[in-house]
């Protein structure tokens, strides 16, 4: 497999530290490649969204989105995304905090380049244990992409009820993770993930609307259990809480 690379973008706010954390990588280990450079986490997400990397380098202390908050939203909706914290002195207690959102790794600043090196190593070689990653399965083989954006929202609108994530969708439709962000993303702009969540969102606005419907019941209704999550999303993707959308129909 030495015609391989693994996608890496890397988000730091000090270009000039940027640009050689990037060479660095790259000079460590030629399998991994630099994509793209980000200064903020909020770009860097953007980003994501459309074209998702196989790993992450980013730094905590950044403006508009931190690092954490960065790796709290891949590890929400793209948890096989490989993420390596980076951080000065002062935030490394921080950094270490953020082990409960699954971070592969975390680097003190300067790179010391074995401490690279074997961070580099470890992610290859759970990148290759997992070859979906990197090699097609037979049945990635066998659906064409828009046979498997068809397929990903037929279950999505029959199980939203249900605890949906990525994983359960690639674990049930018989796909790699990553292959099914990749064509989704491609064909509809979005990824499975924000799908999953909008479809959610969407149902729940008409289930709100009806006077006797209890938020309670309503995250029930979709597949939300923690009613404090389901408020937190309606929020982020309408703008206004539960209480307050119907408050104001």
């Amino acid at each position: 497999m030495s015609d391989y690379y693994i996608n890496v973008i890397v988000v730091e706010d000090e270009k000039r530290i940027a640009k050689n954390i990037a060479k660095l990588i790259e000079q460590t280990n030629s399998h991994y490649k630099v994509l793209e450079i980000f200064p903020n986490g909020e770009d860097a997400w953007d980003y994501i969204q459309k074209q998702p990397p196989q790993v992450v380098f980013t730094d905590i202390s950044m403006p508009i989105m931190d690092g954490i908050e960065l790796v709290n939203r891949i590890h929400e909706s793209m948890s096989f995304i490989r993420c390596v914290i980076l951080s000065g002195y002062a935030d490394f207690t921080y950094a270490r905090s953020a082990i409960r959102y699954g971070v592969e790794d975390y680097l003190l600043k300067p790179i010391n380049p074995t401490e690279l090196q074997e961070a580099l190593t470890r992610i290859e070689m759970s990148l290759l244990a997992q070859k979906e990653d990197i090699l097609p399965s037979s049945a990635e083989e066998n659906y064409k992409p828009e046979e498997i954006v068809i397929l990903i929202k037929e279950y999505v609108q029959k199980h939203y009820a249900s605890d949906i994530s990525l994983a359960v969708l690639a674990d049930n439709l018989g796909f790699s993770s990553s292959y099914l962000t990749k064509v989704f993303s491609k064909l509809e702009g979005t990824t499975p993930s924000k799908y999953i969540r909008d479809y959610r969102m969407g149902i729940a606005k008409q289930l709100l609307s009806e006077p006797d419907a209890s938020i309670n019941a309503v995250s029930l209704a979709v597949g939300y259990p923690d009613p404090f999550h389901f408020s937190k999303t309606f929020k982020q993707t309408f703008g206004v809480s539960p209480s307050e959308y119907k408050n104001s129909i």
